[in-house]
């Protein structure tokens, strides 16, 4: 009997076991040239497998949804133009993926879930609706894209909200109405962070099952339309408290009384710490000023926080963002953002990107306030043009 009840035990957790692994099948036509290797990845996952007569296996711990990418090692050996291919992994199934290397793997075809194949639509919507967008701007603009120095610039990017609004957003919505317990829908909601407006937020957020609603990624954009709210300029900033790198609290209306540069930034990302050496300068010219600097970083690894908090040795304020105040106080929708807080604990500014020969926004103003201004230091060769240069931030849906 005893036996009996071990063998059906030993049973029952194998299936558990098979049932929380996610089996990617895989069929790549096409010559490879002998590169014969697929490539799966997100920022913090890393695998690969042989691609064998055209056919590879990937076999992965199931624990929550996750999307993560496809690229053939064709792609890059051959030098091809690189785009993108993601799958939505949100359940411990079985997912085949039939691709051609002449073709390219936007066109693979995936089954495997419901959810998998409505955001392969989704995308592929969102990409036909992306070439109306292109083609209105081309034909108002003269170009799909403009440089920021350009007169124009100001006009082209209010013109190329309201084509989103009338192409994108619709798209959004349907798949909201129509699979409002897919995780495809929820997964979609980032795209509305930066096309849809707070009451629009609210509605998809609303749309939602209730199940769907209770997932961290819904939570998160709930969160994200607090944030809008909350972060507007002129608004007293919610308090809140996270850890240093020693793991002690740090309460912000401990700050109250100075002024505030808030700086979102992360381990993974290239502007940011590109900024910290400017920054840095900026410290050392306002540092016995009624100034903190404070940095928070959104990273989701705080092994990969400390190692970049190591290795910049900044000498200010810093804390991991454990608690997505990113999210719900202050909407960060890219890495790096700036906000500047004044003494009553108010928003003054904000700043997204940063621009690398001093002449930020928030710069400026820390000049108005305490006088002088940061000296630059002179690069080693003359700079190929004199124009400022503002580098970006990295979209935070993209990257983590």
């Amino acid at each position: 009997m005893k036996k009996t009840i071990g063998m059906v035990t030993g049973m029952l957790l194998s299936m558990s076991t098979m049932a929380q692994t996610i089996t990617i099948e895989g069929d790549l036509a096409g010559d490879l040239k002998g590169h014969n290797k697929m490539y799966l990845y997100s920022r913090t996952y890393k695998d690969s497998a042989d691609i064998n007569n055209g056919h590879y296996t990937f076999k992965i711990p199931y624990k929550e949804p996750m999307f993560l990418m496809l690229l053939p090692q064709y792609v890059q050996a051959e030098r091809q133009m690189y785009v993108p291919f993601g799958v939505l992994f949100d359940q411990p199934v079985t997912y085949t993926v039939k691709s051609d290397i002449n073709k390219g793997m936007s066109e693979s075809v995936v089954k495997g879930s419901e959810a998998a194949e409505l955001l392969l639509k989704y995308g592929r919507e969102k990409s036909a609706a992306y070439r109306e967008i292109s083609k209105a701007l081309q034909g108002e603009f003269g170009s799909s894209w403009l440089q920021e120095n350009d007169p124009k610039y100001d006009a082209f990017e209010k013109r190329n909200a309201a084509l989103q609004q009338q192409y994108l957003l619709p798209l959004l919505q349907k798949l909201v109405k129509e699979h409002p317990n897919s995780y495809a829908s929820v997964y979609s909601l980032n795209d509305a962070r930066q096309m849809a407006s707070i009451a629009q937020q609210d509605q998809l957020y609303a749309g939602l099952s209730k199940q769907m609603k209770a997932t961290k990624e819904a939570t998160a954009f709930h969160q994200f339309g607090e944030g809008l709210r909350n972060s507007a300029i002129g608004k007293q900033v919610k308090d809140f408290t996270l850890p240093d790198p020693e793991g002690k609290p740090v309460k912000f209306s401990d700050l109250k009384g100075k002024y505030v540069v808030v700086d979102f930034s992360a381990s993974w990302c290239a502007p940011c710490r590109k900024s910290f050496p400017h920054m840095r300068e900026v410290y050392q010219q306002y540092k016995d000023k009624n100034l903190v600097f404070y940095s928070i970083s959104i990273d989701k690894s705080k092994p990969d926080w400390l190692k970049a908090v190591a290795q910049e040795n900044n000498p200010w304020l810093q804390s991991l963002d454990d608690k997505n105040i990113a999210g719900s106080g202050f909407a960060i929708t890219g890495v790096p953002t700036q906000y500047l807080i004044g003494p009553d604990g108010k928003i003054i500014m904000k700043e997204i990107g940063f621009d690398e020969n001093g002449n930020g926004q928030i710069e400026k103003k820390l000049a108005a306030l305490f006088g002088g201004t940061v000296k630059q230091q002179q690069p080693v060769a003359p700079a190929p043009s004199a124009e400022k240069k503002t580098i970006k931030a990295i979209p935070m849906a993209t990257m983590q």
